[in-house]
């Protein structure tokens, strides 16, 4: 089963069950204000079809708005907190049709039982997704969640990053992005598919733990300055990443 029993006070499901109804709204209401360029969208449902929807996508902790709202028609599954806050989180991510396993890392956190819980919802046949720096960073540094359930799944990597200009920054350890009404947002929907063995060592997890957050540190590149370079190149995956690549940055 992927749901399991949290007992929160009445007052935080409640609260969630209206929070969620208003964002379900806000959020509909300032994409449809933005202009959206997403590149490699062309290939997903064919590539889920070939997978058999069994793909998973990583995302920093900073990108998770605008990335569930773009495949919210998908019924995919999202590993999110036990924490209060997980819990409205839940319910956003419920109103927009996805699945919620919750877990977090950390000692009595329930990680284990909420990865094996996304895993199990992957294996029979849904998309996942995890924000792979989560829940409380540091950020932009991938953690093994997401490469231990590409091992047990036989799930591909899907990454996917976006920027957005204008846009607000939440004052937090992330720099949780927003795109402002009327806003431009660039997304690339990577062409090379990562796939992690099964029955991997912690040595092997450890070195496509690394590969995964260095492609994501280069996609982050690309779209953070797209804005700034779209006249020399038009397609963002094609801009010049240096190396080692600069951090991102956490304020706009």
């Amino acid at each position: 089963m992927l749901k399991r029993i949290i007992r929160h006070p009445l007052f935080v499901k409640v609260t969630a069950f209206v929070a969620s109804l208003l964002t379900w709204i806000l959020m509909h209401l300032l994409f449809f204000t933005c202009r959206k360029h997403i590149f490699g969208i062309d290939n997903v449902d064919a590539l889920l079809a070939e997978y058999d929807r069994k793909i998973l996508s990583p995302n920093w902790h900073r990108s998770i708005i605008f990335s569930v709202y773009v495949h919210r028609a998908r019924k995919g599954a999202v590993l999110a907190s036990r924490s209060r806050d997980g819990e409205m989180i839940s319910a956003v991510l419920h109103r927009l049709g996805y699945h919620t396993a919750r877990g977090s890392s950390g000692r009595n956190k329930g990680g284990h039982l909420g990865l094996k819980a996304f895993v199990e919802y992957v294996n029979k046949g849904n998309p996942g997704g995890i924000a792979v720096d989560a829940p409380l960073g540091p950020p932009h540094v991938v953690k093994r969640g997401i490469i231990l359930a590409a091992a047990k799944t036989g799930a591909p990597l899907l990454l996917q990053v976006w920027y957005a200009r204008p846009n607000f920054r939440f004052k937090s350890w992330d720099g949780t992005m927003i795109p402002k009404p009327f806003s431009e947002i660039v997304m690339i929907m990577d062409n090379h598919l990562m796939h992690v063995p099964a029955n991997a060592s912690k040595e092997v997890i450890e070195l496509y733990r690394k590969k995964l957050e260095d492609r994501m540190l280069h996609l982050t590149y690309q779209v953070d300055h797209w804005f700034d370079m779209r006249d020399i190149y038009p397609d963002p995956r094609n801009i010049p990443v240096p190396s080692p690549v600069p951090p991102p940055s956490l304020v706009s």
